[in-house]
C-alpha cells in the first residue's frame, strides 16, 4: 500500500480483537499465544517484548498446526493477502491494517516455517488489540492478542469515547455514513452506505484496495464482536440469493472463492454500500478503508445498534441494484 493508512492509522511510518481474558501478555520468556484455541496455533514474538511508543518494534507471527506443530504453508490468498493483521488501540484512537507483503515479497524461508513478520510503530503508550485473519482449507480463522507498551498501566484499558457523528473529515475528504434501517438492529442485516466528497465535490476516482472498494473493520466499544467486511456488490447479492434458494450449500467456501478471484471495480464512487449483521446491541466502532485516487484513507465512525424487540424496523432499503 502507498503511504500507510491515514493520520488515524499508519502502518510503518508512525502507524498507529476481541478483549479476551485469555490473551496473556508475556515478557521475554516466550512468545505470546493467540486466542481462542483451536486446530491452529498462532504465536507472536515482539522485539522489544514491551514496545516503546514511537519506536519501531518487530512483530513475528508463526502459524502452526496445534496438534503436530508443523508449519502451515498453504494458506489461501483472500483479498490479495495470506494473513491480514489489524492493530487497534483499546480506545480506538489509532488503527492499522497490515501485511508482510506490503513491504516486500515474503521470503521462501518464512513461507516454509509459517512465519509472517513486519515492523510496527505503536503510536502512544497504552494497550493494543491485535487481530489476525487467515484462511485455510476453505475456512477462515481469527486469532487475538492483547499488547501493552512500555509504561502502560496494568488492568482494564480506559473506555473509548462515544462519538456518533455520521460525518467525518480526513485531510480534504468528507465522509458521510447512512444506514438502512436508520438504526441497525442486533441480529438483523443492515446496509451501511459510505459517501465521499473531496473539497466539496463527489469522489469518483476510487481504486481497488486489496481487492475491494472498501474494507471495514468493526468492533463493539468493549472490544468484543470483531468483524471484517467489504463492499456489497451485485455479484455478492446474487450469490446470497442463490444460497438462500439452496439451503445447505457450502456458503463459506463460496464466499471465500469469490473473495479469492481477480477483483474488478464496481463502485468508483461517490457511494459504496456495505452489508453487516451486528450480533448484539451496543455501540460499534467502524474503520472504513478505501483508496480515492489510489491513496489509502481510513474513515472512522461509530454506530449505535438497537436490541431486537417486536415491531423493530429491520427493513433494508438497498443502494445495490438487484439486492
Amino acid at each position: 500500500m502507498k503511504r500507510g493508512l491515514s493520520r488515524l492509522g499508519r502502518g510503518l511510518l508512525l502507524a498507529g480483537s476481541l478483549l479476551l481474558a485469555g490473551c496473556e501478555q508475556r515478557g521475554a520468556e516466550g512468545p505470546r499465544e493467540g486466542s481462542p484455541p483451536g486446530p491452529y496455533r498462532l504465536t507472536l514474538e515482539i522485539s522489544p517484548p514491551e514496545p516503546v511508543p514511537g519506536q519501531a518494534a518487530e512483530l513475528v507471527f508463526t502459524l502452526t498446526q496445534a496438534d503436530s506443530g508443523a508449519p502451515v504453508q498453504d494458506l489461501q490468498i483472500v483479498h490479495e493477502r495470506a494473513l491480514h493483521t489489524f492493530i487497534v488501540a483499546s480506545d480506538f484512537s489509532s488503527f492499522a491494517h497490515l501485511h508482510q507483503e506490503d513491504l516486500a515479497p515474503r521470503p521462501a524461508a518464512d513461507a516454509a516455517s509459517g512465519v509472517f513478520r513486519f515492523p510496527y510503530v505503536f503510536p502512544a503508550m497504552g494497550t493494543y488489540r491485535i487481530l489476525n485473519e487467515f484462511t485455510h482449507r476453505d475456512r477462515s480463522w481469527v486469532k487475538h492478542f492483547e499488547i501493552r507498551t512500555q509504561g502502560a498501566a496494568a488492568g482494564p484499558p480506559p473506555e473509548a469515547a462515544v462519538k456518533l457523528s455520521r460525518t467525518v473529515a480526513v485531510d480534504d475528504f468528507e465522509a458521510r455514513l447512512s444506514t438502512s434501517p436508520a438504526l441497525p438492529v442486533a441480529g438483523h442485516e443492515a446496509e451501511l452506505v459510505l459517501e465521499l466528497t473531496r473539497a466539496g465535490q463527489p469522489v469518483n476516482d476510487l481504486e481497488l484496495l486489496l481487492g475491494a472498494e472498501v474494507h471495514v473493520a468493526v468492533w463493539r466499544l468493549d472490544g468484543a464482536h470483531f468483524g471484517h467486511t467489504h463492499s456489497y456488490t451485485p455479484e455478492m447479492a446474487a450469490m446470497m440469493r442463490d444460497m438462500a434458494a439452496h439451503p445447505g450449500s457450502h456458503s463459506a467456501a463460496m464466499m471465500i472463492e469469490m473473495m479469492s478471484r481477480p477483483a474488478k471495480l464496481v463502485y468508483p464512487g461517490p457511494v459504496i454500500p456495505i452489508r453487516h449483521t451486528f450480533p448484539e446491541a451496543g455501540i460499534y466502532q467502524l474503520f472504513m478503508q478505501c483508496a480515492p485516487g489510489g491513496e489509502p484513507r481510513v474513515f472512522p465512525f461509530q454506530v449505535e445498534v438497537l436490541p431486537w424487540k417486536e415491531g423493530a424496523d429491520v427493513e433494508l432499503r438497498s443502494e445495490v441494484p438487484g439486492a
